[in-house]
């Protein structure tokens, strides 16, 4: 009787225990524990309850005591990070930063936009300076082509110089015989020598009864004579010459004073 009265107290100590348990111990473990009272408390179900609840201990056990606040918050840490992922999310995506960020990439644009200026602004002078380069180097090889031989221009004057103060010598002679051969050779030679001239630019230019020139004319005398203007060209020592648009010598002429 001794045996049996311990057994029946054990059995309904623990099926009180197992009717204490409730809902904030996780779920198998308040299961077993309320399927050992219940074995007790029916002796029928007592040898597979017991083996089953056993076989659930053993599995805590291996797992580890682990108290059902610990659980539950670590349950809770994936979803305190996930709120807190949102959070930042939230403070990247909120209006003041989008602000900011907006007046950042606007001072950006601004910038870019002021360095394109400039740099077209350079490109713009530097493309003007080659072109006047162009120009520059263009005129200057047109006028060594125009004037390349304005020494040997000059030179050659010397030659039609000579011809003409032979014309005025031999104007008073009589052209008769051989002396009118010789002299029509001469005008024939200075007729060619002036084509000569003209093929390259050059030009004699007229001097006598016009008025006078510093750019054109170099006065060399003065011949007093009240009948005419002052600086009236009333003789021309040497006649002047003309390459292209250029002077390639003055006359040097005598001009009229009162």
């Amino acid at each position: 009787m001794g045996t049996h009265i311990k057994f029946r107290l054990c059995r309904t100590a623990i099926a009180s225990v197992g009717c204490m348990f409730n809902a904030s111990f996780t779920s198998r473990l308040y299961t077993t524990v309320r399927t050992l009272g219940r074995a007790y408390e029916n002796p029928r179900f007592i040898t597979s309850n017991v083996f089953y609840c056993n076989k659930q201990f053993r599995q805590f056990s291996s797992k580890g005591s682990e108290s059902p606040k610990e659980s539950q918050f670590e349950n809770e840490e994936p979803s305190q990070t996930e709120q807190t992922s949102h959070e930042n999310t939230a403070d990247e995506d909120s209006p003041v930063n989008l602000e900011e960020q907006v007046e950042e990439l606007q001072s950006k644009l601004e910038e870019v936009t002021g360095k394109l200026k400039e740099l077209q602004l350079k490109y713009r002078i530097s493309l003007d300076n080659c072109e006047q380069i162009e120009k520059i180097a263009a005129k200057k090889l047109n006028n060594a082509k125009l004037y390349a031989i304005t020494h040997f221009a000059k030179d050659m004057l010397d030659v039609a110089d000579a011809f003409e103060l032979a014309f005025k010598s031999l104007g008073t002679q009589k052209e008769t015989g051989l002396n009118a051969e010789f002299i029509e050779g001469i005008r024939l030679t200075e007729q060619q020598l002036h084509k000569t001239f003209e093929k390259h630019g050059i030009k004699r230019f007229e001097s006598l009864e016009q008025k006078f020139n510093p750019e054109v004319h170099e006065a060399v005398f003065e011949i007093p004579d009240k009948s005419v203007d002052r600086n009236t060209i009333l003789q021309v020592v040497f006649n002047g010459y003309m390459i292209n648009d250029r002077v390639l010598r003055a006359a040097k002429v005598g001009v009229s004073r009162k």
